[in-house]
């Protein structure tokens, strides 16, 4: 789990292409639809029109600085 409770979704900043996810601890079965074209949206084409900004990684920036 991430410290906010929430997953992480975001694209590789050193690799394009490659999206990734992760934090999802048990209940995160039910949104893998959702994730999944969010993930394949990130990885193809650099972007997505679902409101998932909020599930990146960098929000954890300030905490690790």
């Amino acid at each position: 789990m991430t410290p906010d409770n929430h997953f992480i979704v975001d694209r590789h900043p050193g690799i394009t292409g490659l999206a990734f996810t992760a934090g999802f601890c048990g209940h995160g079965f039910k949104f893998a639809p959702v994730i999944g074209e969010g993930l394949a949206d990130l990885a193809l084409e650099g972007s997505t029109a679902l409101p998932i900004d909020f599930l990146d990684a960098d929000r954890f920036a300030a905490r690790a600085a």
